[in-house]
């Protein structure tokens, strides 16, 4: 007698389970960021608009007279300055950059070239260097050459403090366990050493570039060219709202060549996080 099997369980249709919403989704409106950044924007424009009528365009521009200012920067020319004094901003930075990342990643490496670099490094870090632009104008002279010295000096520290910082971050156990392997300093350098400094690297640019835009505003006030000497100019003849368009289209393009960097840090370095705060605790 054959035993007999048991009949087969029909399983019941599974039940589709609603995906949950997105985090944006469930937030009200007025916690989403793009609407606190409207609001908060248009009440600083509202703010600003209040307050120009309440002194007077001789004291302070309205927004209409900002857009009228900056027809007329275009117009004369005056953006022809900002590109120009940007161009040798980005020479003076890009010293700087070639430089002070080598010589960072050697003061993070070696003791001795810490040792020897190290005080005059952080010294300097900490001095006002608007109180040696008279050396580097007897030095230099006021041109060209001076505006790239300045914007170096005052970019070169954080491209210099940065990637040491970064290279003394590395877990020694990791650099120790690729020397038991008997891997050379060349490869360890490449393979460790570089991509674990790496975002640092980049913060230090970010931060570099920031004080690099300061150098060149204040080196070309100090001698009155360029970008700096129709500042000057507009300031002085009153023209508040050429004043205020000029210094918003170098604000603009500040902003944007930071934000590359920043750009270039979440493609190149994902994982890192944003260490640009690093800098701050190097004495």
């Amino acid at each position: 007698m054959r035993p007999e099997s048991a009949a087969p369980v029909a399983e019941a249709p599974a039940t589709p389970v609603p995906a949950a919403p997105a985090a944006r989704d469930r937030l009200p409106l007025y916690q989403r960021v793009w609407f606190q950044r409207t609001v908060t924007w248009g009440l600083l424009l509202i703010a600003w608009e209040l307050f120009a009528r309440r002194v007077g365009p001789f004291f302070f521009p309205s927004l209409s007279d900002v857009a009228d200012g900056f027809q007329t920067i275009v117009g004369d020319g005056s953006l022809g300055l900002v590109a120009e004094s940007f161009t040798q901003m980005l020479v003076g930075f890009g010293i700087a950059v070639l430089i002070g990342v080598p010589v960072g990643l050697l003061m993070g490496t070696f003791r001795p070239v810490e040792f020897l670099l190290g005080p005059y490094v952080n010294a300097l870090f900490v001095t006002s260097l608007a109180a040696v632009l008279p050396f580097i104008i007897l030095v230099f002279g006021t041109g060209f050459e001076f505006r790239v010295a300045v914007v170096a000096l005052f970019a070169i520290f954080y491209v210099t403090i940065n990637p040491a910082n970064g290279v003394r971050s590395i877990d020694p156990a990791v650099l120790e366990m690729a020397r038991s392997f008997n891997i050379g300093p060349v490869k360890r350098f490449l393979s460790i050493t570089l991509p674990g400094t790496l975002p640092f690297i980049i913060a230090g640019l970010r931060l570099g570039l920031g004080q690099a835009v300061q150098g060149m505003i204040i080196a070309e006030l100090w001698v009155t060219i360029g970008t700096g000497r129709k500042l000057t100019t507009l300031g002085l003849d009153r023209n508040l709202g050429e004043f205020f368009a000029l210094a918003a289209v170098i604000v603009l393009v500040g902003t944007a060549l930071t934000q590359s960097l920043m750009l270039a840090q979440k493609r190149f370095t994902p994982w890192s996080g944003d260490v640009a705060a690093s800098v701050r605790g190097a004495n």
